[in-house]
This record gives structure tokens, C-alpha cells and sequence, in this order.
């Protein structure tokens, strides 16, 4: 996750501000099914976490959000309990 994170972050480095949108789909399936999109072999919880901490440590960044979550899915209501586990590690940062 660091490398993608630094990789991104260089690519964007002429930007005058950043919007992070993280997009639940790029987890994977077996933690993801409240999405309209699951996909295999994704990322965990803890990565994604990872990745959106390292991501909002820029200056840059102005915005942050969390997308795709599907509460009609989500019928174990773990969807809803990764994604606010990496909020709460998003929030955790800011603060």
C-alpha cells in the first residue's frame, strides 16, 4: 500500500489539491458484498485503511470520501463495519 500510495501521490504531485475517493469495490469479495461490484482477490480492510491514512497524510488532499457502499447488500452488515473501521482510521489521522 505504501508503494501505490507514494506512486499516486508522485503522479498527482503538480496538483494544486487532491480529492480522495475511495471506492469500496476495490476490496475484496468475501468482505465486500454490500457493493454493487465485489471484486476477487481485492484488497482487506486493513490495506485500504492503509492505503486512505497514507493517502490523506498529504497536504494536498482537501477532500476524503468513502463511495459504493450499498446498504440494500449489505445484508450481514459487514460492508458497513469494514468501511467505518477504515474511517475511524482515516479520522484518527486527522485529528
Amino acid at each position: 500500500m505504501e508503494k501505490i500510495a507514494r506512486d499516486a501521490l508522485a503522479y498527482l504531485n503538480n496538483c494544486q489539491s487532491i480529492y480522495v475517493s475511495f471506492d469500496v469495490d476495490s476490496m475484496d469479495s468475501s468482505i465486500s458484498k454490500g457493493t454493487g461490484t465485489p471484486v476477487r482477490n481485492g484488497i482487506t480492510e486493513k490495506e485500504a485503511g492503509s492505503l486512505c491514512v497514507r493517502l490523506i497524510q498529504n497536504e494536498k488532499v482537501c477532500c476524503f470520501e468513502i463511495a459504493e457502499v450499498n446498504p440494500t447488500l449489505d445484508k450481514e452488515n459487514l460492508m458497513a463495519e469494514n468501511t467505518f473501521e477504515i474511517l475511524q482510521r482515516v479520522v484518527a489521522q486527522i485529528a
